[in-house]
């Protein structure tokens, strides 16, 4: 699962910042992964192994955020077959307008869920990951929501 959660986003590496262009919100029970990652994306997990991420990269080729999340939706059901079980619009701190995509993957016998949200301003579009097995992803409901809407873009 965690390669594969690495993978979905890689893409977005390319034009990534040097510094963080955004401010990232780790919940209680999640601990952030600073001497892992370097300063342009963000990592935080739980002992259970549920994943939070953050990552920036420019708006190039220039989109609104439909293309972006129709883009990112198209990548993640090709490159591992996950199934789209929702889409929510939502806010982060600053009040900017995101989408959520909520998906569903089977490893095995273990069912895993992997949100993706999306926020896109002139510059920049933001990428927030969580991903884990689904009965961890469920306990954990509240605080990736508070990380979503805690988050902020500069």
């Amino acid at each position: 699962m965690r390669a594969r959660f690495d993978s979905i986003a890689l893409f977005a590496l390319l034009f990534v910042s040097a510094c963080r262009p955004f401010e990232p919100a780790t919940p209680p029970g999640f601990v952030e992964l600073e001497d892992r990652y370097g300063r342009a994306e963000y990592r935080a997990t739980t002992a259970d192994g549920v994943v939070l991420g953050v990552r920036a990269f420019d708006n190039d080729p220039k989109g609104e955020r439909a293309f972006w999340v129709r883009a990112l939706e198209n990548r993640v059901r090709d490159m591992g077959g996950y199934a789209l079980l929702e889409k929510r619009e939502v806010k982060d701190r600053a009040g900017l307008a995101g989408t959520q995509l909520r998906f569903g993957h089977d490893e095995g016998d273990e069912p895993y869920l992997y949100y993706l949200t999306i926020f896109v301003t002139d510059d920049r579009v933001f990428v927030l990951e969580a991903g884990g097995a689904r009965p961890q992803m469920q306990r954990l409901a509240e605080q990736i929501d508070w990380s979503v809407k805690n988050f902020l873009h500069h």
